[in-house]
């Protein structure tokens, strides 16, 4: 049997004819991964999508790779539309925020579920906010939406996106097409495998701690945010909710050598320079505990202190002693250093 020819084009395949029997639970999960999904592909390589840690009413960060340009986006899925294509929701008045970076999309799925519907809505929460109906409904204020997927007119029409568009969508997006600055130092080739299994690991220490930290320091007031796929410098996206500004951590850990120094290394080509993004070097004892003290470092003072440097702890290094932080104080003093906070 001969194989088909691969420059030919493939369609799609036939839709599946299984059942599905979804609850509520897991359908909201599949659409936020099917949009995401759509807008990685239609970022051509230029953005990332971080999930975030708990659910505070952003469901997707989309960044633009190597700046802590983000757009925030909450999901809201239809499993059934009526014969002429119409959405209707009521969603309470406290289910949607009010960032200015943010947005709503309103998206279907057909059964059997595994994909978005080829049109989609994508409205800026502050015109939802202003436009959208209200009612009181088993005595709380809800938004009542009505929304048409065919492309009727409607007073959601503007917002209607084809599946296609969503690159010029993109493009849109107010700073996502300026070039990003060239990394400060040229890049230093590296081999194809780095690190080890015992390195990630460690590594994963240093980032979940962070991550804990951060939390119980912020006590409800951010959204860490995480992509699947890490592409850049950010380890951790920060956002604090009560202001809508966004920081970014780059974290490295590193295990303190019976010499009492410890080596850090900066990949240089997808590294940064921002405002809000900071470098935290967390340090493991023998027993793979956190130190005593971290270093939390301003993106901008990286080039000058070095991006591959060996620190002594006994004294510490006298370049880094400024960024010498008590470990249970990481969390505070970012938020500070990062938002005022």
């Amino acid at each position: 049997m001969a194989l088909l020819d691969p420059l030919l084009r493939l369609d799609p395949p036939g839709r599946p004819d299984w059942r599905s029997e979804l609850t509520t639970a897991q359908f909201g999960p599949m659409a936020e991964d099917l949009l995401a999904v759509s807008l990685e592909a239609a970022s051509s390589g230029s953005g990332t999508i971080a999930r975030p840690f708990g659910d505070r009413g952003v469901d997707l960060y989309l960044r633009r790779l190597r700046s802590l340009r983000t757009v925030l986006i909450q999901v809201k899925a239809f499993q059934h539309l009526s014969p002429d294509g119409n959405g209707n929701l009521d969603l309470p008045i406290t289910d949607v925020g009010d960032d200015p970076n943010g947005y709503l999309a309103m998206v279907h799925l057909p059964a059997p579920y595994d994909q978005l519907y080829r049109r989609f809505f994508l409205i800026p929460v502050r015109q939802f906010r202003e436009r959208c109906p209200r009612a009181l409904l088993h005595g709380r204020d809800c938004f009542s939406f009505t929304g048409n997927f065919s492309g009727v007119a409607d007073l959601w029409r503007d917002f209607l996106l084809d599946i296609d568009r969503l690159p010029e969508w993109l493009g849109t997006v107010a700073g996502w097409t300026t070039p990003v600055p060239p990394a400060p130092l040229p890049n230093r080739p590296h081999p194809a495998n780095m690190g080890d299994a015992l390195t990630m690991w460690r590594g994963d220490i240093g980032r979940l701690w962070t991550a804990t930290e951060l939390e119980r320091a912020g006590g409800g007031s951010i959204v860490i945010a995480e992509d699947r796929v890490r592409l850049d410098t950010v380890t951790l996206l920060i956002h604090e909710l009560s202001s809508g500004r966004i920081a970014g951590l780059h974290i490295r850990t590193g295990k303190v050598t019976a010499d009492r120094t410890i080596h850090f290394e900066v990949p240089r080509a997808p590294f940064f320079i921002d405002d809000r993004l900071y470098v935290l070097l967390v340090l493991l004892q023998p027993d793979d505990r956190v130190h005593a003290f971290c270093l939390l470092i301003p993106s901008n003072a990286l080039p000058n202190l070095g991006y591959s440097e060996t620190i002594t702890l006994d004294p510490l290094t006298k370049r880094f002693a400024q960024y010498r932080v008590p470990s249970d104080q990481v969390g505070q003093v970012f938020l500070k250093a990062a938002f005022g906070s």
